[in-house]
């Protein structure tokens, strides 16, 4: 659609970039509620593209403003006029999506913490034959075929 640039597109375009963020923060939330810590590496890495391209839509919002001399909030609302209800959802969701993204990061945070304190517990035992193997099964299996250690 080869319709001129305005600054409810610019600011529609902002808020859809924002409301892709929103749905994978969403899944990220789940899937670290349900332990699945594979999934949300993979959603880091599709957040991070999804934050480059709301960058690049936030960015052209903002020249365009400053071409237009549009400085305040009130400036771009009132140059919105009737279509100003989209600014406030983009406001709205954007301040969603910080809190989200923080949540995120606490509860990240708190998984950090049970790993080291499991870690720290385990190496507090010495015992060597508690290792994990690369698929995280305990092997201690592997010790009972070596003999014993002549230390």
């Amino acid at each position: 659609m080869g319709h001129h640039v305005t600054l409810e597109n610019l600011i529609a375009a902002e808020l859809e970039e924002v409301q892709r963020l929103l749905a994978l923060l969403s899944q990220e939330q789940d899937a670290l509620i349900d332990r699945q810590f594979d999934r949300v590496s993979q959603l880091i890495d599709a957040k991070s593209a999804a934050l480059q391209q709301l960058e690049l839509a936030s960015t052209q919002r903002a020249q365009y403003c400053a071409a237009q001399a549009l400085q305040s909030v009130d400036a771009i609302e009132a140059a919105l006029g009737p279509a100003v209800q989209i600014w406030f959802d983009l406001l709205q969701n954007a301040k969603l999506a910080e809190t989200m993204n923080r949540t995120n990061g606490q509860l990240i945070k708190t998984h950090e913490e049970v790993n080291q304190y499991l870690m720290s517990t385990l190496a507090a035992q010495r015992n060597p034959n508690v290792g994990y193997s690369a698929d995280g099964k305990l092997s201690q299996l592997t010790s009972i075929s070596r003999p014993f250690d002549r230390a």
